[in-house]
């Protein structure tokens, strides 16, 4: 087994526990940081739970935090959020502090972060623009590796129900029918999907910044190397 550290915020998010089954499922991590604000009772030697129940509070612990790769899975709705404020601390504010904590890593290689197709700081849409505030703040980072994923929807079991993702879950099946062969951006994708591709381009260790679309997760799924 390798000697390398994962870190995981975000973990109980659809992405992010696909994204730790993953991690399990393979031995490229030694040890795989989870920061959750409660325990997920995992039963295995390779998981560090930091338990950290106001990640307002995430500097002050910055010291645990210590890792080669960086997977910030971060996300939450309005309805969850209450309100917008409440919603980019979420969306935007914890995602930059923890870059910042990384890139101050000595073992820091890269952050890989999951936005959304459609993230830009123009966007009319509120959630597609505080994705790309996110965006545009971590580029003037200038971490050494960054990579950011932007799923289509995402297809997975979640702990709340939506109406507006089922009705798009079922557009989006009728749609690829007659899309086959076609070449177009995924109208959906597997959160495991999006964890795999994940997985694969963090043990590539690029370097710089890309940003990977739902297109290229599968195209790098597809090849060889898993």
């Amino acid at each position: 087994m390798s000697n390398n550290t994962a870190l995981v915020i975000g973990c109980t998010g659809l992405v992010g526990r696909e994204l730790v089954n993953v991690f399990l499922d393979t031995t490229y991590y030694s040890t795989i940081k989870l920061v959750t604000r409660r325990s997920l009772n995992l039963n295995n030697d390779r998981i560090e739970e930091i338990i950290l129940e106001d990640f307002d509070q995430m500097e002050g612990i910055k010291d645990q935090l210590n890792a080669n790769d960086y997977f910030c899975c971060l996300g939450t709705t309005m309805k969850i959020a209450g309100s917008k404020e409440n919603f980019k601390k979420v969306d935007l504010d914890y995602p930059l502090q923890l870059a910042k904590i990384a890139s101050q890593s000595s073992g820091f290689r890269q952050y890989l972060v999951v936005t959304s197709a459609g993230a830009g700081s123009g966007s009319p849409l509120f959630y597609n623009q505080v994705k790309g505030e996110l965006e545009d703040e971590l580029r003037r980072m200038k971490l050494s590796g960054l990579m950011i994923f932007r799923p289509s929807l995402l297809i997975g079991d979640r702990k709340e129900f939506r109406l507006g993702e089922e009705i798009a879950k079922g557009l989006s099946a009728v749609l690829s029918f007659f899309m086959v062969g076609l070449k177009r951006r995924l109208w959906s994708i597997k959160a495991s999907d999006v964890a795999k591709s994940m997985f694969m381009i963090a043990r590539d260790q690029r370097k710089g910044t890309r940003v990977w679309n739902s297109n290229d997760m599968m195209d790098r799924i597809k090849s060889p190397g898993f």
